[in-house]
């Protein structure tokens, strides 16, 4: 799943449950069950390659990020009942794809693929249906989750 989605679902946990011992362990588990449903993955090939390419840069870290700074922007203007916990429960969704970083600089450095730890293989082992041709479950996803967020705004 992509990363503005997570920030969504994490963001839609905060809205709804204000209690932060449940909403933020919550928002940390959402991550694992959206990247459970199949979703968009860039064409570009997996491992240093991948992390180099333009597409990906573009996609995943300009756009990506830009839409997840929106997301957290229209909490903090409209700051609805419990605003501060979904803009936490948005960051807690969407960081466990900030432990790939390591890698991604690795890879801009131009070092050669290292083995993945136990986290990043388990990461990886749960998305197990992605593609470019499931961009329409992201945009599907991105739509719903957005109209509840702006619902609850």
């Amino acid at each position: 799943m992509t990363a503005p989605n997570h920030a969504l679902t994490g963001a839609l946990i905060g809205l709804t449950i204000g209690n932060p011992w449940l909403a933020l362990p919550l928002a940390v588990l959402s991550h694992f069950i959206c990247d459970v449903v199949p979703h968009y993955d860039p064409p570009e090939p997996d491992g240093p390659i991948r992390f180099r390419s333009a597409g990906f840069i573009r996609d995943f870290l300009i756009i990506g990020a830009g839409l997840c700074f929106v997301i957290v922007l229209c909490l903090a203007l409209t700051r609805p009942q419990h605003w501060l916990m979904a803009a936490i429960c948005s960051f807690l969704a969407t960081g466990p794809d900030l432990l790939w970083i390591p890698r991604f600089v690795h890879a801009l450095r131009g070092g050669k693929e290292r083995p993945l730890n136990w986290f990043l293989r388990f990461h990886l082992f749960i998305q197990w249906k992605t593609g470019p041709k499931l961009l329409w479950v992201e945009l599907a996803w991105f739509v719903v989750f957005g109209g509840l967020v702006a619902v609850r705004l």
